[in-house]
């Protein structure tokens, strides 16, 4: 009993000592010195001089950070050795008594479990301990992230080693045609696709597939389990709207930007054209698309691949080719509200992106591009980026008339859904948007998806003529839409 009581003293101790001397501060600024070397290295953003700056100067941080983290590691367990040496000379147990006790396999799987949940019950009860949006990516999944991303062959391993695994482990048939929501960014596409997530026979992407999205099935066994991890929060748009790792989400951008890397200029992206189809790339998308669903929607023969990615708006006359049978369905917003949200994410995101560098290069590797430091326009035939600056309001008025002009073009191909419909009318707008698909409902209802408030549209923003030419636009894609 006498040498319990010295090994939960000696445990008791060593517990102080890495608290008193701030050894998980020191062993998160080490972890924090490897993220920022391994982004630096893999950063494509960057020149070569300026890797080289960072890595040796992560470098340095790092032999810093060993010692800091060694010398408290010491101090810790001669705190933790102090109580079985003055035991053994009092002569109340011996030191091999005390640390036999301490080595059997019992011993130290009760004392780690006790000290997991009496470290969570105080950590839950002090002040200032509420999880913030940050925590959902620690320094530690930011290292895992960066060498996810690191380089175009490892991602394109990973895809390879995951589409060896499906075929072996899953002997279904291909899903049914995918279904794409694609509209320039704030048009209404998420809160499109958490209605339609919601339904059986849709299959989507999850934050839980960050970050190996080119291998989800490896992923989904080795590490996209998890649950507990991160706390349901707001995103980082401010716009209200939560999510968790549950929540879906556009990821397969990455395989475009993988698969089409010259697609993808410093200061634009292209448009897709006939002659770029890519026909074992868009194999490997389709591949991806039906792990997705026999991961999310299991035994579900009329499940489909549902794909909200604001990119594929550049693609609207190459997606019935590239995966035939598919529908398109495009939200439509009022122009001067469209373009006012898209002038706000935009200043926005330039915050964010030079308040912390991980927020840029996560926006960059899953190649949503544009807001921020990386917006990057897609080049529409009649929108010439270098006209107006985007901090202004009539820059994205601009680009608003470019891309839904292109719209126009490709509107025998979509199916063009109006926010204010599905504002107003949200049950009836889905409805019929979920017959033309061929969708089953089975009496969900759609009222808490969408906004039940009229639009805002601030027009004293822009230039009225310009506003006159988008407006016009706006009333002749609303006479197409699905109602």
């Amino acid at each position: 009993m006498i040498a319990f009581c010295v090994s939960l003293l000696a445990v008791l101790g060593f517990a102080i000592g890495l608290l008193k001397t701030g050894v998980v501060a020191a062993a998160r600024s080490l972890v924090a010195s490897s993220v920022r070397g391994v982004s630096a290295m893999f950063d494509a953003e960057t020149t070569d001089e300026e890797k080289e700056v960072a890595v040796r100067r992560a470098a340095f941080e790092l032999l810093k950070g060993v010692w800091q983290l060694a010398w408290r590691f010491s101090l810790s367990l001669v705190a933790a050795g102090a109580p079985i040496l003055l035991a053994d000379i009092a002569g109340l147990a011996t030191t091999d008594e005390v640390m036999g006790l301490m080595l059997r396999l019992d011993y130290i799987v009760a004392v780690t479990v006790a000290a997991i949940l009496i470290a969570r019950f105080v950590s839950k009860r002090l002040p200032g301990n509420e999880p913030s949006e940050t925590e959902a990516y620690s320094e530690g999944d930011r290292l895992v992230h960066a060498l996810a991303f690191s380089t175009p062959l490892l991602m394109k391993s990973l895809a390879a080693a995951d589409d060896r695994v499906f075929r072996f482990t899953n002997k279904t048939r291909g899903s049914r045609p995918p279904i794409f929501i694609t509209s320039l960014a704030r048009g209404g596409t998420t809160a499109l696709l958490n209605a339609f997530f919601d339904m059986p026979v849709i299959a989507t992407h999850q934050y839980r597939d960050m970050p190996f999205i080119t291998a989800p099935y490896l992923w989904s066994v080795l590490g996209g389990k998890r649950s507990d991890r991160v706390t349901r929060r707001e995103r980082a748009h401010g716009d209200g709207l939560e999510i968790d790792l549950d929540s879906p989400e556009a990821f397969d951008e990455v395989l475009w930007r993988l698969y089409w890397p010259d697609k993808y200029h410093q200061k634009a992206i292209d448009l897709w054209q006939e002659g770029d189809k890519n026909e074992p790339a868009c194999d490997r998308l389709r591949r991806h698309f039906d792990k997705i669903v026999a991961l999310r929607r299991p035994g579900q023969v009329q499940a489909r691949y549902l794909s909200k990615n604001n990119a594929n708006i550049a693609r609207l006359n190459v997606l019935p080719s590239y995966f035939p049978g598919c529908d398109i369905i495009v939200p439509l917003r009022r122009p001067a509200a469209h373009a006012a949200s898209l002038l706000r994410q935009h200043k926005n995101f330039l915050n964010l992106q030079a308040e912390d560098d991980f927020v840029r290069r996560y926006m960059l590797d899953i190649g949503h591009l544009e807001f921020g430091l990386l917006h990057r326009p897609i080049a529409f035939d009649t929108f010439d980026p270098g006209q107006i600056d985007p901090k202004q309001p009539d820059y994205w008025l601009h680009y608003w008339i470019a891309a839904f002009h292109n719209v126009e073009k490709q509107s025998d191909r979509c199916l063009i859904v109006t926010q204010d419909d599905l504002r107003a009318r949200p049950d009836q707008t889905m409805h019929a948007l979920c017959e033309t698909l061929e969708l089953p409902r089975k009496g969900q209802c759609f009222d808490g998806y969408f906004r039940n408030t009229p639009d805002q549209t601030p027009d004293h923003l822009f230039d009225a003529e310009l506003l006159h030419t988008a407006n016009a636009l706006y009333t002749n894609l609303d006479k197409l839409a699905v109602r």
